[in-house]
């Protein structure tokens, strides 16, 4: 059976999302095992060095595979990239489980982790792009966001119901297990079409009005198919008509017709300062903060970090029904207030290391995580895959997750060192996240336009320039979208 309307968006939405766990699987699953006596004798007593570079050379490979999409994303597009990182992933993971040796673990997540740059390039990008619906492109890219933090908390769970195994099996099948859930996401999501926007980017108009009549197949939505198709028609031509190409001057300044440039160096900017808030230390290392850093027991470590995962999923899903009651700025800036609140009470309490203390900290860190789940986390990355213009879409939003890896992989390379070297001063390694929750309010409110409510296409308009609006590409563009010169809001 053919699936049609939403069927067909939230069958590509569910392949995807499937796909977009294994980012947050691998963020968690080494967390809880690598102090195991089972992980320490099969990589022959690793250093703390050797331990971050086990842990963060994923990110590094993920980083590379980002690069690559932004290169030739256009190409091949959005789904063909997703089932080839499924496929590396596969093989990746192949390499790791067999592993006994950090030189072939290290291998293995190379390869994990540039097939995942695939996905968590892609996966966004593909949801936002299958939707007709305003609400269902907000509500489908925020849920990814949910669902990886979901990824990350069931492989601490399963860490956790681990330790009371004995052996090698106590590592090797958390690793493994990553092959069935991308093995799940190839078989949903090879039956499935491409998105109708990028068809028409590459010119295969008889493919792009194929997938967008099977999902305007409603009555009530053969309007929508008509005014959806001209709007990206228009956008395209609108982006065109000056020719105008990604300048690096723009950079720093963009004073180009389309604002191209701007809306991309926007959502590097706010991708690096998500990764830069401490999300992905506490992912990667939650076990070992609280037995390392806040001298807990081991078995209560496992449970707490597995809870500290479960926490921020939750919040996230409890969000789900809000997240177009409220603006993505208001979001965003609350967020950044709490989160900052409750970090510098993190710091604070570890800087004075007592049992009260750290239990104290223990808290606020789920106070922190709780917040991050139902407002960056996900929101950054709806905001970013919302902000991009459809020509340079996948080059925007792969450069900017290329970037949020980078800063992810240096944050969890070098936090725990420094925490570890730091000795009793360990607890300033708090000082860097809390610098970037403080500065991630301000970014917004004085460098990110609001998006909620808008087709992409309307978003379109609020950077274009006066002049080009009023070009006959522009026009067509205003009257598709049914927004006016008075409506369409400015930066």
């Amino acid at each position: 059976m053919v699936s049609e309307g939403s069927s067909l968006y939230w069958q590509a939405w569910a392949g995807s999302g499937i796909a977009y766990i294994t980012y947050g699987w691998d963020a968690g699953v080494l967390g809880g095992i690598l102090l195991t006596k089972a992980f320490q004798e099969a990589m022959h007593m690793p250093s703390i060095t050797t331990l971050s570079i086990i842990t963060s050379i994923f990110i590094l490979g993920s980083w590379l595979g980002a690069l690559v999409t932004a290169t030739f994303g256009m190409i091949y597009g959005r789904r063909t990239w997703i089932l080839l990182g499924n496929s590396l992933e596969i093989i990746g993971a192949l390499i790791s489980v067999t592993s006994y040796g950090p030189g072939q673990l290290v291998a293995g997540r190379i390869i994990v982790g540039f097939g995942n740059g695939f996905v968590t390039s892609m996966v966004p990008i593909y949801v936002a792009e299958m939707a007709v619906q305003i609400r269902d492109r907000g509500r489908g890219v925020f849920m990814l966001g949910a669902i990886l933090s979901l990824g990350a908390a069931s492989a601490y769970w399963v860490d956790f119901g681990m330790v009371f195994a004995h052996g090698q099996v106590v590592w090797r099948f958390p690793v493994a297990f990553q092959i069935v859930i991308s093995l799940l996401s190839t078989v949903i999501l090879y039956p499935l079409p491409d998105t109708p926007r990028w068809y028409y980017a590459r010119k295969k108009d008889e493919d792009g009005d194929k997938v967008l009549r099977r999902l305007c197949v409603k009555v009530k939505e053969i309007e929508s198919y008509e005014k959806t198709k001209t709007a990206i028609l228009a956008s395209l031509e609108l982006e065109k008509e000056k020719g105008e190409r990604l300048r690096i001057k723009d950079i720093f300044w963009d004073t180009s017709a389309t604002q191209s440039t701007r809306r991309l160096r926007t959502g590097l900017i706010l991708l690096a300062i998500t990764q830069s808030q401490g999300g992905s230390f506490i992912f990667y290392y939650a076990a070992t903060v609280f037995e390392k850093y806040l001298a807990l027991p081991s078995l209560t470590s496992s449970g707490l970090s597995g809870a500290l995962t479960t926490a921020i999923t939750i919040s996230a899903w409890i969000t789900i029904p809000f997240i177009e009651k409220v603006g993505r700025r208001k979001w965003l800036i609350t967020g950044a207030c709490l989160q900052s609140i409750s970090l510098a009470i993190v710091m604070g309490l570890t800087s004075h290391p007592s049992h009260n203390a750290s239990a104290a900290a223990a808290a606020f860190m789920f106070v922190f995580v709780i917040v991050l789940g139902a407002t960056w986390a996900p929101f950054a990355i709806v905001y970013v895959s919302e902000l991009m213009p459809l020509r340079f879409r996948h080059t925007g939003f792969c450069l900017s997750t290329s970037v949020s890896l980078l800063f992810s992989w240096l944050l969890v390379f070098a936090a725990p060192i420094s925490y570890t070297r730091g000795g009793s001063h360990g607890w300033t390694t708090w000082i860097w996240f809390l610098v970037f929750n403080v500065i991630a309010a301000p970014y917004v409110y004085f460098f990110c336009p609001e998006t909620q409510g808008k087709t992409l296409e309307e978003i379109d308009l609020i950077f274009v320039s006066q002049k080009l609006r009023e070009s006959d590409a522009g026009q067509k563009l205003v009257e598709s979208t049914g927004t006016t010169s008075d409506t369409a809001e400015k930066p």
